[in-house]
């Protein structure tokens, strides 16, 4: 009897610091219950930046060829004149990062932007392509020793088509990297007037050959400061994703051809309203990328939802049940950090914290987690799933900025795989 009662009081021990746990670690449901799974996480960010406005994207690459994958950024924003380059930092595979920066022509001088490292003219060597806020679209071409030379041919000048965000994937099948870019917000006081809209630039061995990414009439109002890739229809050619943040463009998915041309896919989506962030994930294991979205309205009281769309052959179906729905979410992004199959949540919230979500029977709920901020990231920018340690588990990578007393970064947390997985 006395072995039951203190095996009884040992489990209630246990049950209540795990609830403890789960509670200080903001392991909390919508409706206010607690969480029920734990994923733990240790930061991985020796070497990278602390400070600095690190806005609007950073990318992926094995740029060294050295089998691991290294980060590439632009410059922070407000970077002084010596520092306006790209940056990289080469990655080991163990979460340790070492700058290495590039050698580009000396008249190159970078503002914040976006960044895609691959290869652009099919020599074998990964070139850079860059997204500069109030520059437009321009290249760097590699040589494989760290040093690179304009490479611009083909894009488009930034009196025609400003953007500060780009992605890149092999859109017409021939081998070689491709870009897509969509427009950035100009203001009325700058000189330039460019037309608004996405397009598509298809890499060739002497230079881009680029074009607009639907009817001019009907993207002329689109501008984003995000856009990225999946398969939402499962067909094996590459499709985009735009973050739309006018809410009278309503043209958040474009379904690729496999040559280079594409055409909206939008049916079930919420129309009028802004999308802060847009990320591509195989939530049901069909073999079609479905759609996780960061959505808000014009008000401080209006619209503000974290919402998950299931891609289906006539348009996307709400699975949104036990997403936040009356919270902002700057970032959002989704991966499977659990190593279950399916992909978690992971959204950046106004307070300046990450948050996961995991979907059980139906029902998206908030995970208990430890080792991710829960505030002070100010201003995120991006955040990314990606393995970088090649334990089969996806990672969290973010870079985010302050302007008011330039803080900011770019870090790295490596998921703990769980005992069992």
């Amino acid at each position: 009897m006395h072995k039951s009662i203190t095996g009884m009081l040992i489990f209630l021990f246990v049950i209540t610091l795990l609830s403890l746990f789960a509670s200080d670690n903001g392991a909390q449901r919508p409706d206010g219950k607690a969480g029920v799974e734990i994923l733990a996480f240790v930061e991985s960010s020796e070497g990278l930046p602390v400070v600095g406005q690190w806005r609007e994207g950073i990318s992926f690459c094995d740029i060294n060829k050295d089998g691991h994958l290294d980060i590439l950024a632009p410059p922070p924003r407000k970077a002084a004149k010596e520092e306006r380059r790209p940056y990289v930092w080469l990655g080991n595979g163990k979460g340790e990062w070492l700058s290495s920066p590039p050698h580009v022509p000396a008249n190159v001088s970078d503002d914040y932007g976006d960044i895609a490292a691959a290869d652009f003219n099919g020599d074998g060597i990964p070139d850079m392509a860059l997204a500069i806020h109030y520059a437009g679209l321009h290249g760097l071409k590699g040589r494989g020793d760290g040093q690179y030379s304009a490479f611009s041919e083909g894009l488009p000048a930034v009196k025609d088509f400003a953007t500060r965000a780009l992605v890149s994937a092999d859109f017409n099948h021939d081998g070689i990297a491709d870009i897509a870019a969509v427009s950035e917000a100009v203001s009325h006081k700058k000189k330039i007037s460019p037309k608004r809209g996405a397009m598509v630039c298809l890499g060739t061995p002497t230079g881009c050959q680029c074009r607009r990414i639907g009817d001019e009439k009907m993207t002329n109002g689109l501008f984003a400061d995000q856009i990225i890739t999946g398969d939402v229809n499962g067909d094996g050619n590459v499709d985009i994703g735009i973050a739309s943040l006018q809410h009278m463009e309503d043209l958040i998915v474009w379904i690729g051809d496999g040559k280079g041309g594409f055409t909206p896919f939008n049916q079930g989506l919420p129309t009028g309203r802004h999308y802060r962030s847009v990320a591509f994930a195989d939530l049901n294991r069909d073999g079609r990328d479905d759609l996780v979205v960061s959505i808000t309205g014009f008000r401080a009281d209006g619209t503000k939802v974290l919402k998950a769309f299931l891609s289906e052959e006539d348009g996307f179906k709400d699975i949104s049940q036990g997403l936040p729905d009356q919270e902002v979410y700057f970032a959002v992004a989704a991966g499977d950090l659990d190593g279950d199959g399916l992909p978690e949540i992971v959204g950046g919230t106004a307070a300046g914290g990450l948050k996961v979500f995991s979907r059980k029977n139906a029902q998206w709920c908030q995970v208990a987690v430890s080792g991710l901020p829960e505030t002070g990231l100010q201003r995120l920018s991006g955040i990314y799933c990606v393995d970088l340690n090649r334990d089969g588990f996806n990672d969290i990578v973010f870079n985010y900025a302050s302007g008011k007393n330039n803080t900011g970064g770019i870090r790295v947390f490596l998921t703990v795989p769980r005992q069992g997985k």
